[in-house]
């Protein structure tokens, strides 16, 4: 050993004992080892920046993973180098440190070595963020000690080693084999230069995705907004030449700027990501998030676009909290401007949100301003969440899609296409929701709350309660280049008159919009709870015996396999046992015992509550059970009529529903689902094999066949109902608003007498969807008056329900459609 080895050696392992007792780091992914594909193969890890701390870091994660140490020496091409590490952007002198401008020497040796020997060498990037916080861009004063662009010296390391050792991430990336670089016949140096390159900007994307770009100051940013020309055009038709009237206005968007901007504050992110691991641990039995790699997949090429489901106000801070977790810098949110209240709207715009108003409607100064500052957002390279339903959703049904923020972000890549933006959908799943009754309340009728201080610590209370496991799954991306591509070839080399937005733009964000909707339902969660609402709202009183709700439960879940909605579907890997237990600890079911065998009953409140779960997932059984429900009243039916039925109401229940599937395959997916239940032997083929037939009546089979096609008799009754209230009252008569207002009111009155009296089912919305439906399908239509003309054809979907319905609820739905 060496003098200098004989020195610090010693003070290298003190070193270490002190940073393992005091330093964290988080690792992902979490099997690092995997990287080294090759076991033959030499291994060199590779480090941006270098330093002590960044060393003591990778050895301990190399340590507690198998891996090779990066500090012990190695052999590659016969020639031995002492370390097992690679630093890009390395530091001369002693004090001051500086930049220096020579590359990597061992870097160098191991590009030469590559070119002489056969020998594999893998190069492992490693990325390690202290506190990864971004800077700001031209801000005097920086976050103290936070991660950011700049190379530091030893001392400002040590402090941040000190502040930030158990707020750090060690990222391993997929090894890079060094042959594959020196393989083109290159020259030594460029075959170093091409190294170094294709190394830096992995860090360079690595970093973007982790840390996020460098951010201006909220000020600068509003002073970049209020000079973007869209702005000044609309400060100017606003006050016209007058110069006077165009500073009020200035000063008026200045406002409206700070109104919408955020305000991000890293120190603030550090403080709320440690409340929410109190929270999810407090009311949560964890969160459960699915098929992550496909966000970081994305995040190193692109600008991301989360567009989640919007379920709850925990919305909010459900995916920063989990970006903030998985590594990926802290994307801007959308939120709504009533959230903007006294305490807590600082927090939230300090935590990555900027607010907009509900409306732009007859205000073209804010209109402007707030699109200046997507565009602005966007052209620095940062991601940004919003919800295009727009609000949350009442029902648990997915809401139709909003172009607002769409429009915006799609026109400002139009106009700037610098970096590729991708649209990530996310399925939020809950077991419970916070504002469940208030939910329930507002479908009844109920004005809905403002958003308050006192609401707030009303909700606070809740928390003492259990709420279940969250889910989070990331959908498939949806790029935004291709469908442009796809639907407008030339968007390229469009030039705007005026700044006015393009008039194929709405084409485009509607694709767009159904493409994201669709999405999130293909990545739904199935939970114990929306399982067991599911089963049990299918029973007239909410109620059935423990054996069969356990057989009812199984089938469900061998359904939900057997026909599979989409791969990204998750299912509860448990029990029917479990399942229910764990119903019965959230208090959504009680069990009660009986002489022949205990029952299984859920209250008529939680029952209404339970309407919001069930619909979670129904559009994953839809057309099975739309199958099964066809042989409600009858023993046998063709496979070509249970293709035409399920085809004739296909278009309402793919709006309702948010289905993924095309008019032209549904005849193909029928067969699928007929093939599944099939299988599961609750349906048989007849002799012809023609015919399918149910099983005996008051066997078992017949019982789990009835049960599965329940959950789809309240939306045939509700489109039962809507068609006769039509012919009942005639052709011409009755105009939109006050058909649904018609169908509204029969609903919630056939609800009280025969039914669970759910808000769900006399929601005003799905009316409104299925009789827009029936205009776009051309059996509607609207004579010049505005009322609504029909022919013969409704009377003919109206006689299929037969087949569907009982002739009890049929009477019941007819003695309602009296005429005004």
């Amino acid at each position: 050993m060496s003098i200098a080895g004989f020195i610090f050696r010693p003070l290298y392992w003190v070193a270490g004992k002190v940073f393992s007792f005091w330093a964290r780091p988080a690792v992902r992914p979490d099997s690092p080892a995997e990287h080294i594909t090759d076991s033959d193969a030499a291994v060199c890890y590779v480090l941006e920046t270098g330093g002590l701390a960044d060393v003591l870091a990778l050895e301990r994660a190399c340590a507690e993973h198998g891996m090779p140490s990066p500090t012990e020496s190695f052999e590659f091409c016969g020639v031995r180098e002492a370390k097992r590490f690679v630093v890009m952007r390395r530091m001369k002198g002693f004090w001051p440190r500086r930049p220096s401008t020579i590359g990597s020497r061992r870097l160098k040796r191991l590009v030469d070595g590559a070119d002489k020997c056969e020998q594999e060498l893998l190069l492992i990037p490693v990325a390690i963020y202290w506190g990864r916080s971004p800077d700001k861009e031209r801000s005097v004063f920086k976050l103290l000690l936070s991660e950011n662009w700049d190379i530091i010296g030893r001392t400002r390391k040590l402090f941040v080693t000190l502040l930030h050792g158990r707020n750090t991430l060690l990222r391993f990336s997929h090894a890079l084999p060094l042959r594959s670089i020196c393989s083109d016949d290159c020259e030594p140096k460029i075959a170093v230069r091409k190294a170094s390159r294709i190394l830096r900007v992995h860090f360079r994307k690595r970093r973007t995705a982790t840390v996020g770009p460098d951010l201006s100051h909220r000020r600068t940013l509003v002073k970049q907004v209020l000079h973007a020309p869209e702005v000044r055009r609309a400060i100017n038709a606003e006050a016209g030449d007058d110069y006077r009237k165009q500073e009020v206005a200035r000063r008026k968007a200045e406002k409206y700027a700070l109104e919408i901007a955020a305000d991000i504050s890293f120190p603030t992110i550090r403080v709320l990501v440690r409340l929410l691991r109190w929270l999810w641990n407090k009311i949560y039995d964890g969160v459960e998030v699915n098929h992550m790699q496909r966000l970081h997949d994305v995040a190193k090429e692109k600008e991301v676009i989360y567009v989640p489901c919007h379920r709850s106000h925990i919305d909010y801070l459900l995916l920063g909290y989990v970006t903030y977790e998985e590594g990926l810098h802290l994307p801007h949110v959308a939120a709504g401007i009533n959230l903007n209240m006294p305490v807590v709207g600082g927090i939230l715009r300090r935590g990555g949100a900027f607010f907009l108003r509900r409306t732009f409607k007859g205000n073209r100064l804010y209109a402007a301003v707030f699109d200046a500052y997507i565009n602005q957002v966007l052209i620095k390279g940062s991601s940004m969440e919003y919800f295009v339903e727009g609000g949350r959703s009442r029902t648990g049904r997915l809401l139709a899609p909003k172009g607002g923020m769409l429009v915006m972000t799609v026109n400002s890549y139009v106009k700037s296409p610098r970096r590729p933006i991708v649209f990530v959908p996310i399925y939020f799943g809950y077991e419970k929701l916070i504002e469940g009754d208030s939910f329930i309340s507002e479908l009844g009728g109920a004005q809905k709350k403002k958003e308050s201080i006192g609401g707030l610590f009303r909700s606070i209370k809740s928390l003492r309660d259990h709420f279940g496991k969250v889910y989070v799954n990331i959908a498939e991306p949806v790029e935004l280049q291709p469908i442009l591509d796809r639907l407008y070839p030339e968007w390229r080399s469009y030039e705007s008159e005026n700044g006015e937005r393009p008039p194929w733009l709405a084409g485009i964000v509607e694709e767009l919009g159904t493409q994201i909707m669709q999405g999130i339902n293909s990545a739904a969660a199935v939970t114990p709870i929306s399982l067991l609402a599911y089963v049990l709202l299918a029973t007239p009183k909410q109620t059935i015996g423990l054996h069969e709700l356990r057989r009812q439960l199984e089938l469900s879940l061998k359904v939900l396999q057997r026909f599979k909605y989409s791969d990204s579907v998750t299912l509860p890997d448990w029990s029917a046992e479990q399942i229910i237990e764990h119903g019965e600890k959230l208090e959504v079911i009680s069990r009660s015992t009986h002489p022949m065998g205990e029952i299984i009953r859920m209250s008529e409140q939680t029952a209404v509550l339970m309407t919001y779960f069930r619909n979670n997932i129904i559009h994953l059984l839809a057309i099975p059970a739309s199958v099964a429900c066809c042989f409600i009243q009858g023993q046998q039916l063709e496979h070509t009529e249970l293709q035409r039925l399920i085809r004739l109401i296909y278009p309402f229940m793919k709006k309702e529903l948010c289905m993924k599937w095309d008019q032209d395959d549904i005849d193909t997916v029928t067969s699928e689902a007929i093939r599944s239940l099939i299988d599961m032997e609750i349906l048989t083929y007849g002799s012809r094999k023609k015919t399918l037939v149910r099983p005996p009546a008051g066997s078992e089979k017949a019982f789990q066949l009835l049960m599965l096609g329940q959950s789809m008799v309240p939306m045939l009754q509700r489109f039962y109902l809507v068609i006769a209230i039509l012919v009942r009252n005639g052709s011409g008569v009755l105009s939109r608003q006050r058909l649904e207002n018609m169908c509204q009111q029969s609903a919630e009155r056939l609800s009280m007498i025969y039914g669970l009296h759910s808000p769900d089912f006399f929601n005003k919305t799905l009316f409104h969807d299925f009789i827009r439906t029936l205009q776009d399908v051309d059996v509607l239509r609207r004579d010049p008056d505005g009322l609504i003309e029909f022919d013969d054809d409704l009377t003919s979907i109206g006689a299929d329900a037969r087949l569907v319905l009982g002739e009890e609820i049929r009477h019941s739905i007819l003695s309602l459609t009296v005429t005004d």
